[in-house]
């Protein structure tokens, strides 16, 4: 249990191949999970929601993990207000125009 414990924990650093195998793995889960929560959300399926959520939880969990280990690693002093401001800035930009998400796009493939 301790193998797995470790990879949820908001602490340690990451180097940059793991950082991007992490993200890989999470955007997975989470797409595996949407799907299954799409799906019992759209027969009234309680059971398929159930499992959805139960797969989606983790999977974010394990991405905010992953984003902070990886702004520990670059920016050890201020790491948590940088994770907030990433994620700020991903919430933001689904609410912008098309030119300004480009730009914004542009910006968080730069930083990540």
């Amino acid at each position: 249990m301790e193998k797995v414990k470790k990879y949820f924990q908001f602490s340690g650093t990451i180097n940059g191949l793991n950082y991007f195998l992490r993200n890989m793995l999470s955007y997975v889960v989470a797409f595996v999970g949407g799907l299954i929560l799409g799906l019992g959300l759209g027969k009234g399926n309680m059971g398929m929601t159930t499992l959805g959520i139960l797969v989606v939880v983790p999977a974010v969990v394990f991405g905010f993990a992953t984003l902070y280990k990886r702004m520990f690693a670059l920016f050890q002093e201020d790491a948590t207000s940088y994770t907030i401001g990433l994620v700020l800035i991903q919430l933001i930009s689904q609410f912008m125009s098309e030119g300004t998400f480009k730009s914004l796009a542009v910006l968080m493939l730069v930083i990540f």
